[in-house]
Parts: C-alpha cells; structure tokens; sequence
C-alpha cells in the first residue's frame, strides 16, 4: 500500500466543503468542523443534493441542520431517482450504481467546480470513519479525490459510533429521527442495499414507500416491456421470487416483486433485529453490504 498523502499546505483562500446526506456520519463531520475544527466559519460550504428518493423526515433533518448547525445548499440533479432509473429503463444495481454517480457525485463535482472556477482551493471534508467496513479501515486522514479533484479530508476516520453520538449531544442536535425506527443509512429511502430489518420496518411503518416502488416496478414492464426489480434478486432466496423475467438470450428467470421482498423482509430473526450487538442506534450491530462512495451517510 502506497504511503498516504501528508496534510497539505493550503492557502488562506480555501474552501472546507462537506456533503450533507442527512445521516449521522455527515451531520456529525459539520457540527466538529464548524465548533472544534478552527476553520472560519465563511471558509465552510455544506451541500445536500436532494435526489427524490429521501424521506421527507430527512429533508427536514437537514433543514434544521442549516437552520442551527452551518447554512446547507441544496443541489438538484438533472434528474431524479426514478426519473434516472426511467431513463436507465432499469432500477439502479449493487455492481451498477449509477444512483450515487448521477445523483450526488456529479452535481457535487459541478458545485466544487464552480468554487474552484472562483479561484478557491477545495478540500472536499468527508464523515466516513474507518471502523463502518472493511474496505474503509485503511483510508488514510488525507489524500487526492479523483471524484472531486481536490484534496480529500477525513478528520473522523478514526472515530467510533459513541463519538458521532457524543457530538450531536454535546451540540444538542438530534440525529435523523428515522435512525429511532431502525433504519441503519438514510441518505435514500429506501436504500437497494438495504438490510432484512430496514425492509421490515419501512413496509410496517412508511407502506407508502412500498406503493411507490411497487407503482415504478410495474410501470417499467407497462412501458418499457422489461419489468425492472428494485432490489437485487439475489437479496431473497429463490422461493420468495414470483415475478417471471425473460432476458434477452430468451433465458427464464424468476425475479422478486417488492412484495416479494416485504414477504421475504417478515421472516427470520434478522428481520426483526435480532443478532445486533450495538443498541446505541437500534440495528447498527448487524453488518451488511454497505456502499463505499461515502457521499449517502
């Protein structure tokens, strides 16, 4: 492994730019940039790219983080999650994330452009904290974005979860009340990654999500001819798959409804919870597949 980059030299006229998802992890990196860090307060520049796949509760998390906390922009994509996914005439995939690409990094790429087009010097301050996965245990504090192209910072790499909970009570900022429902990543609701115990509690809690999805699904087959699953069919074993896809070598296969994932999401121990270790925020024990991207938490 190459020696990570040292911290930089920067100029006086250098912009700390933090992207707001409305998770924990974000929320947590703004309020220690903005009161512990020493960088002024006009040298700070959040974003939040409203991507039309958040729960209404995490807009509003964000708006009072830049009613309190530090003032958050909001960015538009050209499209929106189901307007891309339309486009793509297809739901985005675990090896085919196009949601996080088209979504947050590129209008965030436009945003840090424009900074820099100013003539500011960008670092672009990231949450992400190496004990969330493997593939981030490694990260080093600071190196090069090859996403933005300017400097990359993680000052809370070496954080644990009962940091990012001190900070928020240290401030007196509540985190995303989604987080005391039991969902475990917020920055899109839900999520394709989504763990069995997310899936459970959004079809009790928020159904509404469920006839959304259930509404795009059917509408790819009504318009495209091709019916699209929003989660990946290997997430539910074979039983659980209802749905007849036809592909186009003529191959059969049986693929899984949202219905069938809700069914699937009611069964088991994991789906109620169970063999989570960390109580702190319900379900955080449990490790599932998680996105490396660091722009959703």
């Amino acid at each position: 492994m190459s020696e990570p980059a040292p911290r930089p030299t920067l100029p006086e006229k250098t912009i700390y730019h933090v992207g707001i998802s409305g998770g924990k992890d974000s929320a947590a990196v703004l309020l220690w940039l903005v009161n512990e860090s020493g960088v002024p307060r006009d040298h700070i520049n959040a974003t939040f790219c409203d991507i039309g796949n958040d729960h209404e509760w995490t807009v509003e998390h964000v708006e009072l983080l830049s009613r309190t906390v530090h003032p958050v922009e909001t960015l538009k994509p050209e499209l929106d999650y189901y307007e891309l996914a339309r486009k793509k005439k297809r739901f985005p995939g675990v090896k085919t994330r196009f949601c996080t690409e088209h979504l947050k990094i590129y209008p965030t790429q436009e945003h840090i452009g424009a900074l820099k087009a100013l003539g500011f010097t960008v670092v672009a301050v990231s949450g992400v904290r190496a004990d969330e996965s493997e593939a981030r245990k490694d990260l080093p504090e600071w190196d090069y974005s090859g996403n933005m192209l300017c400097h990359s910072w993680r000052p809370l790499i070496r954080w644990k979860l009962a940091d990012v909970l001190a900070i928020h009570k240290k401030y007196g900022v509540p985190m995303n009340p989604l987080y005391s429902m039991g969902a475990r990543r917020v920055g899109c609701f839900p999520c394709i990654m989504s763990r069995k115990s997310e899936i459970r509690m959004i079809s009790i809690n928020f159904p509404e999500r469920i006839d959304m999805i259930e509404r795009a699904e059917n509408a790819f087959e009504t318009d495209f001819g091709r019916y699209s699953s929003f989660f990946p069919s290997a997430v539910v074993p074979p039983r659980f798959r209802s749905k007849e896809y036809v592909s186009k070598d003529g191959t059969r296969h049986m693929v899984a409804t949202i219905r069938d994932v809700v069914k699937w999401s009611l069964t088991g121990d994991r789906a109620r919870g169970r063999y989570d270790d960390n109580q702190d925020i319900p379900g955080l024990g449990e490790n599932p597949m998680s996105c490396q991207s660091g722009f959703c938490e």
